[in-house]
Parts: structure tokens; C-alpha cells; sequence
């Protein structure tokens, strides 16, 4: 359930609390909700749970759905579009950044943020050197492949990176899952940078830093090149480049 970890809690707002908490649990992952389901996973009794609904749809946040579920209605648009607006310029202020830097390593530069369990591409600038990558703008990438995305994952409340975790592990490799261990997500989360090798791309090595507002992490930048372009000395120099730039670009939006 989304919250602030930091967030003081406000007295003799309980139900408020409830209420909101209701409407946070419909997400892209789970989009209807029952009203036996809401109570389940809110520990409420089923009366004040459909209490909880009726005011939700009473102000046109819910809706009805089929099988006796709700859903959130084409208001909660307005609510995005407000959070849209409000988020800093992120490709304003890092696009001259980027592209100082693609022209620094003469390699591909690209700029991520986390929607849900995915990791989108939003900015590119290009390398003048062939290189092939799955990484376009506005592609759904997994969290749990590549630099730029265990970014993100890393980042991610802890009880629901668990879960993310959890829900795709069978079908990974033991060395897949060693880069996706509590202690290993933390501590790529506490340095702000980590690199990959093939996990994307076959033939491609990548990393990527955070880039922060405050303490929260809010896109990810990194690069990826064929891995017989870059030997160690290199991938340190550019890891180091990188972690500049995000220093550099998370700054500027602070």
C-alpha cells in the first residue's frame, strides 16, 4: 500500500486514513477490487468497507464494474495530469546533461523512470556509434533487467519490491536472483549506481545512477555499449562520468 515512510501521522484522522487507503489499492496490477477483497487486504469489516465505497463513489472516484468489483473512474485523470505538472522538469533539466555526456563516452545515453512494476524509457540521445538496444522511449521495460531498471527496483518501498521480487523469481537464473537480494537492492539503493552485464541485451554492458529530489529517487541515468568496446579501465571511467552527471542533474532539480 503506498505511503510515506517519513510522513508524520495526523491525529483523529482514522477513518480518514481508511478512506484513502481504500482508493490507494487500486493500482495497474490490480485495477477492480470487491468489497470482500477491499476488507481483506484493508483488515476492515465488510460494513464500513462498503461505507468507505459509497462515499468513494458518492464524489465519482468509483465506480461499478462487472462481477460485483469497482473500479477508479476517468476523474483520478485529473489527479495525473496534476502530478504531471507538479513533477520537476526532468527532461528539461537533464537532456544538456545527457548529451555532454554521450558526446564525453561517445556511447548511447538514456533516462528512465518506474510506472507501476515496469521501467520506461523517456529520453534518448543517440550514440553516433552503431549499437542495438531494446532500451526505445516509452518502451515497458522489466524492473528486474538491466542497470537503469534495478535502479528503480532498488528504490522501490521495501514491501513492495519484495513482492515484485518474489512474483518473478522462479524464472530466473541463481546469478539473476543474487543481484536481487534484500542486501543486494539495498545496497545498490544506499551507493546510487550498479552495472550490468547481457541482462538486456546480449553483448551489451550498462550502468546507471539515481537521480534524486530530497531522498526519493526519481528516474534513473545510465548507458549501454557492446561489451567488446569496454574494458575495466573504461567501464570505471565511465561509471564514474555517469555518477557525476546524476549527481549533477538531481541538483539542479533540488
Amino acid at each position: 500500500m503506498p505511503s510515506s515512510e517519513n510522513a508524520p501521522r495526523v491525529s483523529g484522522a482514522s477513518s480518514s486514513r481508511k478512506l484513502l487507503n481504500t482508493l490507494l489499492l487500486f493500482t495497474e496490477e490490480q485495477p477492480t477490487w470487491s468489497v470482500a477483497e477491499l476488507a481483506a487486504e484493508l483488515g476492515l469489516s465488510t460494513t464500513s468497507t462498503y461505507r468507505y465505497v459509497g462515499l468513494l463513489r458518492e464524489v465519482g472516484l468509483l465506480d461499478s464494474a462487472p462481477h460485483n468489483t469497482y473500479r477508479v473512474t476517468d476523474l483520478v485523470f485529473g489527479l495525473s495530469r496534476a502530478c504531471e505538472a507538479a513533477q520537476a522538469p526532468l527532461a528539461e533539466v537533464a537532456l544538456p546533461e545527457m548529451t555532454r555526456l554521450r558526446d564525453e563516452i561517445g556511447e548511447t545515453v538514456l533516462i528512465a523512470r518506474r510506472g507501476g512494476t515496469s521501467a520506461y524509457c523517456v529520453d534518448r540521445v543517440e550514440s553516433q556509434r552503431p549499437v542495438r538496444l531494446q532500451f526505445d522511449r516509452g518502451q515497458a521495460m522489466d524492473l528486474h533487467a538491466g542497470s537503469l531498471s534495478r535502479i528503480l527496483l532498488s528504490a522501490m518501498p521495501i514491501a513492495e519490491r519484495r513482492r515484485y521480487v518474489d512474483s518473478i523469481s522462479p524464472g530466473l537464473s541463481p546469478e539473476r536472483l543474487q543481484l536481487l537480494t534484500p542486501a543486494a537492492l539495498d545496497v545498490t539503493r544506499a551507493e546510487g549506481w550498479t552495472q550490468s552485464f547481457e541482462e538486456v541485451d546480449e553483448g551489451i554492458w550498462g550502468c546507471a545512477a539515481a537521480i534524486r529530489v530530497g531522498d526519493s529517487v526519481v528516474a534513473a541515468i545510465g548507458t549501454a555499449a557492446p561489451v567488446f568496446r569496454t574494458d575495466d579501465a573504461l567501464r570505471a571511467t565511465i561509471i564514474e562520468k555517469v555518477r557525476t552527471v546524476g549527481q549533477r542533474i538531481s541538483a539542479a532539480l533540488s
